[in-house]
């Protein structure tokens, strides 16, 4: 018999890596030097120099995941949805293009020694092509749970909803998941990035999303509503009666 399951949520991205990687830069450090705007200054020297043509959506949004390395390095970060990538394959294609490029890649310092690190930049081509100006930063909110509270209630209403009761067995876990939110603030094309290897659970998880799906705000960039994606992790423990 099953006495309760613990379900820990957050957002967050999983890299499998035998050394630890911080999966964020520390307070007041950029993982570019000169900062982000540095950096977008340097995409759009790169789309002119390298004469790159813009997407024909000028929809497309992609948010490039690197890891940046003690020594400057960077390391792209595979992609596991692969309905995202299909659908942004051009802003996809444009922001490892350009990253080939760059040198100014910064990393992160912990007590005064670099450290590896995961960075992320908001690749909008539209923008980057038609609106870029002297210190451009991507006006970008992400899409949020908003069930009359706080996107801090995504927890509670999953934990809430999740059918517990359908699962007897003794076990720590850790899945993954994603979904695109719509720009008319549906939710679409849920992936498991990290199953749990059991499918019935697994399935449960997705059943419990499409219960919450209709409380999401899309993303905006610069106040217009796009697609993007919404990242999970669920961290569980079985735990059996006395």
């Amino acid at each position: 018999m099953m006495k309760n399951l613990i379900l820990f949520f957050m957002m967050c991205f999983a890299i499998s890596n035998a050394q630890e990687i911080l999966q964020k830069y520390p307070t007041g450090q950029t993982p570019y030097k000169g900062g982000y705007e540095a950096y977008y200054k340097d995409f759009v020297d790169i789309i002119k120099e390298k004469n790159l043509q813009p997407c024909s959506n000028p929809d497309e949004l992609y948010v490039l995941t690197l890891v940046v390395m003690p020594d400057s390095s960077v390391q792209f970060v595979k992609d596991v949805n692969e309905k995202i990538v299909d659908k942004n394959k051009c802003a996809y294609n444009l922001a490892r293009e350009t990253a080939k490029y760059m040198k100014n890649w910064s990393p992160a310092l912990v007590h005064g020694l670099p450290e590896t690190a995961v960075a992320r930049f908001i690749i909008y081509p539209n923008d980057l092509f038609n609106n870029y100006r002297e210190g451009y930063y991507p006006n970008y909110t992400s899409p949020v749970y908003n069930n009359g509270r706080n996107n801090n209630s995504f927890v509670r209403d999953f934990v809430y909803k999740f059918n517990k009761r359908r699962f007897n067995w003794f076990d720590v876990f850790v899945i993954q998941g994603e979904f695109t939110v719509t720009k008319e603030g549906k939710v679409k094309d849920f992936v498991m990035t990290r199953p749990s290897g059991v499918y019935e659970f697994d399935k449960e998880v997705q059943m419990t999303v499409n219960i919450l799906s209709k409380h999401f705000k899309p993303a905006t960039i610069n106040g217009k509503p796009v697609d993007d994606r919404f990242t999970f992790l669920v961290k569980g423990i079985t735990d059996p009666e006395d």
